[in-house]
């Protein structure tokens, strides 16, 4: 049976030393490494956790991967492992000593996974759903022409004359609904609208708290192109009592899950297509409901309320947490001079993105939000002051709290470097409301877009880059992936202390600008792609499931309406503004 790896792989580790193809004239049977025990893969295992067991340390299981390739050239009872992210049950698996690890380890470092090939005027050639297919290495568990299919697209409702006109004239937020515990003074003063409105529509929330913040109208298509269920998800009607012999799986995040409003799926949508493809290929009689639980601008702190007072109630199964961009400030890790302003790049310096107000928007910009000609020109202007490569940034400094390891961080002491110590509170209460409720929770890496040397095509790119020197200045790259990296690491660790598996997105999806609009938010290949990443991890742990007959399960709760989801929302008038 495929067992998921659970760790976190940054980098490439097919590159390790036995992990490579044998070079022309060398011997095809290497020395291989003394095994200091020989282990067999027990279900519920993951490289980092056996790594961790015999070694000591979650971060050795590099080591166990060179130990057992080296093992499987001169003995076929050892496999070869060929994805670090997938190991099977009944594997024999070579521990070396925790001497002889150490020397693997620094003799053949993990690298980064390589940036894509450049052209001759460094930018990368474009990236198709072609080359995916030609450069991806398939789990034997699926079929690579699944990824070219599609869900239907879901119907979407006329768009109201009433939220058009809110829309244009406070912001798309406007016509959300709000959490009636939020005082006034964060609607007046919290910037989350073009136009403080006249009034708020607000959702009940008898809990008490202001999370999560807000919800989606039920029933609607919104002037942004989204369109919700009845319960303001994005997504199709999804009945409140599980229906036989159906595996629910709630996706949860900020706007990385939710997913560009205009485009035509999201990442669950992709995910739960393919499932359904895969269970029928395999024969299980079962079928899959991916509900996307996703609102831009979510803290992980709005996540844990929306496990307990949204999803819980919907009787799912799985819950895979996807988010790490709304509480990442690299500046609590970067230290740069007190003349520079986050967010704030020399006039001239860096475009503006679309739609952001700054000192130095042109009149340009201002045409190119209205004008596809002017657009054009602003364009063809560019293309002379931007080479795509990274401007120049002021000096600055790496650091994090003291004593903490970079590369092997100490959870107890993240301190409020990235908001990590708030967030992986926020993880144990959602894996401990997930196990309360017999519910298997999932962690993700998060994939930030950015690497040092990075050059981009100023044109095809312009949002990425825009972002990532504008919104991110005056962060370098090298900084930038540091910190992602570090993220990360932390994700990884909190996930091997909790016994929670982890699903590599970072390290999994492609290094192509092309899937990303931004540093974060992915385009609607990169939104296939990446739930094709979650798949490919997802499915040898339904797979288990499944065959040991632990789901599908039959419904557990009988009721006819969710407890805390009601259309029983109402208008709060907010004070006339001086």
């Amino acid at each position: 049976m495929r067992l998921f790896f659970g760790g976190l792989v940054l980098s490439v580790l097919l590159l390790l030393a036995a992990g490579r193809p044998p070079l022309a004239g060398a011997s095809l049977h290497p020395q291989a490494v003394a095994c200091a025990e020989i282990y067999t893969v027990q279900a519920n295992d993951w490289l980092s956790k056996v790594a961790e067991k015999f070694l000591g340390d979650i971060y050795a299981f590099p080591a166990i991967i060179t130990a057992t390739n080296q093992q499987h050239l001169v003995d076929a009872s050892f496999p070869q492992i060929v994805n670090p992210d997938v190991i099977e049950t009944g594997w024999q698996l070579c521990i070396p000593a925790a001497p002889q690890a150490e020397v693997i380890i620094a003799a053949s470092p993990p690298v980064e996974a390589a940036p894509p090939p450049p052209q001759p005027n460094g930018v990368p050639p474009e990236y198709t759903l072609d080359t995916f297919l030609q450069e991806h290495t398939f789990s034997p568990e699926v079929k690579p022409q699944w990824v070219a299919s599609t869900p239907e697209k879901i119907k979407k409702y006329p768009v109201s004359a009433e939220m058009q006109t809110i829309d244009d004239t406070y912001g798309y937020r406007a016509n959300y609904l709000w959490n009636e515990n939020l005082g006034d003074d964060y609607f007046l003063y919290g910037g989350i609208f073009s136009k403080v409105p006249p009034q708020v529509r607000v959702y009940r929330a008898p809990w008490g708290s202001v999370l999560p913040r807000y919800r989606y109208p039920p029933n609607v298509t919104l002037p942004t192109g989204l369109t919700t269920n009845q319960f303001g998800w994005r997504g199709p009607q999804i009945d409140l009592r599980k229906p036989a012999n159906t595996i629910r799986i709630a996706a949860v995040g900020a706007s990385t899950t939710v997913g560009g409003h205009s485009l035509a799926h999201s990442y669950p949508e992709f995910l739960q297509n393919w499932l359904n493809i895969w269970a029928k290929e395999n024969g299980y009689k079962v079928n899959f409901e991916v509900i996307n639980a996703g609102r831009e601008g979510l803290n992980s702190n709005d996540l844990v309320k929306v496990v307990e007072y949204e999803l819980l109630p919907m009787d799912i199964d799985y819950i895979i947490y996807y988010e790490g961009s709304n509480q990442f400030h690299p500046e609590t890790v970067v230290s740069f001079p007190p003349e520079f302003t986050m967010g704030k790049p020399p006039a001239g310096l860096v475009p503006n993105l679309n739609n952001v107000e700054s000192d130095d928007k042109s009149i340009l910009d201002v045409l190119s939000e209205y004008s596809a000609i002017a657009a054009r020109a602003r364009s063809i202007v560019e293309m002379f002051l931007v080479t795509g490569k990274e401007p120049p940034k002021p000096e600055q400094t790496f650091f994090l709290p003291d004593g903490q390891n970079e590369m092997k961080p100490d959870r107890a002491h993240t301190g409020d470097a990235l908001d990590l110590r708030r967030i992986q509170n926020d993880l144990d209460a959602i894996r401990e409301q997930a196990e309360a409720n017999n519910v298997k929770m999932v962690m993700t890496t998060f994939n930030w877009f950015v690497y040092p040397g990075m050059v981009l095509d100023p044109q095809r790119h312009r949002n990425l880059y825009s972002y990532i020197n504008r919104v991110q200045w005056p962060i370098t790259y090298e900084n930038m992936r540091r910190a992602a990296d570090y993220q990360n690491r932390v994700f990884m660790r909190w996930a091997a202390d909790n016994r929670v598996p982890l699903i590599d997105v970072a390290g999994q999806m492609p290094k192509q600008p092309d899937l990303f609009d931004d540093a974060i938010h992915n385009t609607y290949l990169g939104s296939r792609i990446r739930a094709w990443t979650v798949f490919e991890g997802l499915a040898p742990m339904l797979k288990q499931d499944i065959e040991r007959g632990v789901l599908p399960r039959p419904a557990r709760y009988d009721t006819t309406e969710h407890p805390y989801i009601k259309n029983d929302d109402y208008i709060r008038t907010l004070p006339v503004q001086n």
